[in-house]
């Protein structure tokens, strides 16, 4: 006891204070016994719709009045959310919420975390008129960065940030950032790093890093254990600090801009990197909410690495004449790669042991599009895949399914979809239900006050909670 005590005076009295906080806070909470299990929740969002034969197990059927429920562990996944099979029984699929008010189209912009359009016309996804989910949960979850928003812009290397998906609340949007070097510097920069400065901030980390590592020698079991694994995950950034340093050095970054080795792959490796950012931030503490959202909730430009085709063209499945592929194929790539990544991320988290499991426990990460089923939806369904169930708080293994009918095709060129029938609950009803499962119940998330439909559509999901 008094080892740790010393431990925790010599390290908050140091340099290494901010980067170990949410460590030291943890062990601080155990010796005076009011430790309490961390949550991490993280938000996945892509643009372009999650068309049903993306998001529902091959043996469904559609057509039925009352609510299904279905074993995973019966059910193949379809290709493009394939990638979660190894987590298949901390997995939940959900179809048959609606999202209608929100205007999805070619994104529901604040409209996809919010459940609450942003005006009309087309300003309807531009501005924020209510908090977030990923704000709310935040809010409860307190950390050096209460929530680090990241963004790729497909197409399109020169944007930087972009307000379009979180907000705080009316009119307090936050920033996206959208490439990965300044995402980075924006996690670290509070220890002291000028922008470029990557040597600078290299040898700072260096140095905290070794300091700790002279203190651990305080510790012993699982607690010097838990440690390590944030000192890899501080080495793992130092690493990428130092290589970008070189490249700086050598005249190989412009200023501000990196120059990414391989341009025709910019969507592939900006995904990758804002997934590996992510992971980073989650293992050091430094947050416990992280959004990415890919296509920034509208319509980009291209998949750069995946086809030269816009990317509404794909969205009609229209022909890639030079792939010899269809939009909907080349689609189904782009989401796999990008479910691809977050099952990377959980598994990084699987391998960090946390309380006498990992930190996967007490995780959960929602994969979901920015506009529903697909583009030009009118939002009669709006899948979700969820992974995790926050220490057994949230059911897991199973396809949720509300009332659902083969919906209308108002057009040739669109993947088969559903509707959910429209008492069905809204996309607000899961939010609220993922605040229960954090431990900050409410009635209802972000119901209209002049709404007169049943609060049940706003409120939580009983089917989901245990």
């Amino acid at each position: 006891m008094i080892k740790r005590r010393r431990f925790l005076k010599g390290v908050t009295a140091g340099a290494g204070s901010m980067l170990f906080s949410p460590v030291l806070q943890s062990m601080a909470g155990k010796i005076d016994g009011d430790y309490v299990l961390p949550k991490r929740v993280v938000f996945v969002l892509f643009d372009n719709g999650f068309h049903e034969t993306a998001s529902l197990p091959v043996e469904m059927d559609v057509g039925a009045d009352v609510i299904r429920r279905r074993a995973l562990s019966e059910l193949t996944l379809p290709a493009d959310i394939a990638p979660f099979d190894r987590l298949k029984e901390r997995l939940t699929i959900v179809h048959g919420l609606r999202g209608e008010h929100v205007y999805p189209d070619h994104g529901a912009g604040f409209g996809a975390l919010s459940g609450v359009a942003g005006g009309v016309g087309r300003e309807k996804h531009r501005r924020a008129v209510a908090e977030s989910i990923d704000a709310a949960i935040a809010r409860q979850l307190p950390g050096v960065f209460p929530l680090l928003v990241l963004g790729i812009d497909p197409g399109n290397a020169s944007t930087s940030t972009a307000v379009v998906s979180s907000a705080w609340g009316p009119g307090r949007g936050i920033a996206a950032q959208c490439r990965p070097e300044l995402a980075f510097e924006s996690l670290f920069g509070t220890i002291g790093a000028r922008r470029n400065d990557f040597r600078t901030r290299k040898s700072l980390l260096d140095f905290v890093t070794g300091d700790v590592k002279r203190l651990r020698t305080e510790l012993a079991g699982p607690e010097r254990e838990q440690l390590d694994y944030h000192l890899g995950a501080l080495e793992s950034l130092s690493k990428r600090d130092g290589e970008l340093a070189e490249m700086y050095d050598r005249g190989q970054l412009e200023t501000n801009i990196p120059k990414l080795p391989v341009k025709s792959d910019l969507m592939r490796e900006t995904v990758t990197a804002q997934f590996e950012i992510a992971a980073s931030a989650l293992v050091t503490g430094l947050t416990s909410v992280v959004t990415i959202t890919s296509g920034l909730c509208s319509i980009g430009k291209s998949y750069s690495g995946f086809s030269n085709m816009s990317v509404h063209a794909l969205g009609h499945n229209n022909k890639d004449t030079d792939l010899n592929l269809m939009g909907f194929e080349i689609l189904g790539r782009v989401r796999r790669h990008i479910a691809e990544q977050a099952v990377q991320l959980l598994e990084k988290l699987r391998s960090i042991p946390e309380d006498g499991g990992t930190m996967l426990d007490n995780t959960l990460l929602v994969f979901t599009s920015d506009s529903a089923n697909r583009q030009h939806t009118q939002g009669e369904n709006w899948p979700f895949v969820i992974v995790g169930n926050l220490g057994g708080r949230l059911r897991a293994g199973d396809l949720v399914m509300y009332p659902t009918q083969p919906a209308a095709q108002p057009r040739g060129d669109w993947a088969f979809h559903i509707a959910g029938a429209k008492t069905n609950p809204k996309i607000n009803a899961l939010y609220c239900t993922l605040l229960h499962a954090i431990g900050a119940p409410r009635e209802h998330f972000n119901m209209p006050s002049a709404n007169k439909m049943s609060v049940s559509q706003y409120g939580v999901l009983p089917e989901l909670l245990t």
